[in-house]
């Protein structure tokens, strides 16, 4: 064999080498992009909360039947700067907030002046709900969904 030879194959052993290494180091990258979006897929189902309106009024702004995604705080309430404005005479200025701690609803009235109602009981402050309960919010009925 040839001097030229050798070389050539040793080259060629070496291309092929670092070819299996390249293309190990990729599937293994994406093995782990894999395995890693469907920990995130499965987390962010579970936080997919939201509610249900069940009943509500002559709101122009909910419609019977409508899902509102829950994924930051939710503040309602007559006023403007208010996440979802509330035009019924029984909702206060600032009514109430609904937010999620850990996977984890709350809804806390902050002062309002006719209450806020989680399963027909008037609430005081903060209140954990849970799947299927409904909130009532002057006239207006919601149901917490998963």
């Amino acid at each position: 064999m040839s001097f030229s030879k050798l070389i050539n194959f040793v080259f060629g052993i070496i291309f092929v080498v670092i070819l299996y290494f390249i293309i190990t180091y990729a599937l293994k990258i994406m093995y782990k992009d894999v395995k890693g979006s469907k920990k995130g897929k499965r987390r962010q189902i579970r936080q997919a909360h939201g509610l249900e309106v069940i009943k509500s009024s002559s709101n122009e702004n909910l419609k019977q039947g409508s899902i509102i995604p829950v994924r930051e705080t939710i503040s309602f309430g007559r006023k403007e700067d208010n996440s979802i404005v509330l035009n019924d005479e029984f909702i206060s200025g600032y009514h109430a907030k609904l937010y999620t701690r850990n996977n984890v609803f709350f809804i806390e009235d902050v002062g309002s002046t006719n209450g806020t109602f989680v399963n027909g009981s008037k609430i005081e402050g903060r209140t954990k709900l849970n799947i299927n309960d409904e909130i009532r919010l002057g006239n207006i009925v919601l149901k917490v969904i998963d």
